[in-house]
C-alpha cells in the first residue's frame, strides 16, 4: 500500500494505491463519515491484478476539510475527478459503499467516458427529504472527545450499529477515524460540517442512461437497504446485475470481506479490461 496526497479542487486530498498502476484501475470510494482504510480487506485481495485506489473524500480522513457548503455529492464527485487526473487515470471501475455510491452515480452521469463500470455497495443512490432532514440533525450532535486513545477506541461504534465484523477489523478502521486534537484529546477525525447540507436527490435516472455493467451488493440484513428496496432498484435497472451477500449487514466489506471480495472480484475478471485502462486520461470536461 502507497500513500499519496494530490491537490484538487482547491483542497490537499490523500488517497491509497495497490497493486501495479499499469493494471485497470479500481477505485473505492467509503461511506459518510468513514474513510479510506475501510477498503484495505479488500484492496488487498484485489491487488494481484488490479491498480486499486481508495480515496479520502473531502473532511474525511486525512483529506482536507471543505467550506461547509462544499459538502455536496457533486462537489466529492469533482474529487473523484481530480483523484483519476493526478493519478494519470484514463478509465476506472468505480466501487462506492453508502455516501460512496451516490457519489459514484454523480460521477458516472458527468463522466461516463472514463468509466468503465459501477459498484453500487449497499445504496438506494437517492436521499429522500426524510433521509436529508435525519443527517441535519445528526450534525447538530455534539462531537465526542475522549481523555485517551484507548477510551476513545473502546468507545467507537459504526452507524447503524448493527454489525459482523471481526473485532480486530473493526479496531484497524476505529484507529485510522481517530486523531489527537490540541489539547490532548482524541475525537472522530471527519468533518461534521459533511452533515451540514443533504439535498434530497435522485441519482437513479443517471444510471439508466448508463451504458456501463452494474453491480448491485447489498448485505443481506442490512436495514439501509432493504429487500424489497433492493428488488425495486434492479426492476428498475434490467441490465444490472444484485447481489446478496450473507452474514452482512449495511458494512458490507466489513462484516463479510471473503465473499464480499468473491462476489465483487467475479465481477472484475468478467469485464473486458485491459491494463491500458490505467493509462493517460481522455479529454474530458468533467
Amino acid at each position: 500500500m502507497r500513500a499519496r496526497f494530490f491537490s484538487g479542487n482547491g483542497l490537499r486530498l490523500q488517497c491509497y494505491e495497490w497493486g501495479d498502476p499499469a493494471a485497470p484501475a479500481v477505485v473505492l470510494l467509503h461511506g459518510g463519515s468513514a474513510h479510506a482504510r475501510w477498503w484495505d480487506r479488500f484492496a488487498d485481495a484485489i491487488a494481484d491484478a488490479y491498480h486499486a485506489v481508495a480515496l479520502d473524500l473531502r473532511g474525511h480522513g486525512n483529506s482536507e476539510h471543505a467550506d461547509a457548503r462544499a459538502y455536496r455529492i457533486d462537489d466529492y464527485a469533482s474529487d473523484v475527478a481530480a483523484c483519476l487526473d493526478a493519478l494519470g487515470i484514463g478509465r476506472a471501475v468505480l466501487v462506492g459503499h453508502s455516501l460512496g455510491g451516490l457519489v459514484a452515480a454523480a460521477y458516472a452521469g458527468r463522466a461516463p467516458e472514463r468509466l468503465t463500470a459501477l459498484v453500487i455497495v449497499d445504496s438506494q443512490v437517492r436521499i429522500s427529504a426524510a433521509g436529508a432532514r435525519y443527517m441535519t440533525r445528526l450534525r447538530h450532535f455534539p462531537q465526542a472527545l475522549y481523555s485517551d486513545q484507548a477510551t476513545a477506541l473502546r468507545r467507537f461504534r459504526l452507524l447503524p450499529t448493527q454489525t459482523n465484523a471481526d473485532p480486530a477489523l473493526l479496531a484497524h478502521v476505529a484507529t485510522h477515524a481517530m486523531h489527537q486534537v490540541s489539547d490532548g484529546r482524541w475525537t472522530l477525525r471527519f468533518d461534521r460540517a459533511t452533515l451540514a447540507f443533504p439535498e434530497p436527490q435522485d441519482r437513479l435516472p443517471a444510471l439508466l442512461q448508463l451504458d456501463r455493467p452494474i453491480l448491485f451488493v447489498r448485505g443481506a440484513h442490512s436495514t439501509l437497504l432493504p429487500h424489497d428496496k433492493f428488488a425495486a432498484l434492479l426492476a428498475a435497472l434490467p441490465r444490472a446485475e444484485g447481489v446478496e451477500i450473507p452474514d452482512a449487514h449495511h458494512h458490507v466489506m466489513l462484516d463479510n470481506p471473503p465473499a464480499f471480495a468473491d462476489v465483487v472480484r467475479a465481477f472484475l475478471d468478467r469485464l473486458p479490461l485491459s491494463r491500458a485502462a490505467g493509462g493517460a486520461a481522455p479529454p474530458s470536461d468533467s
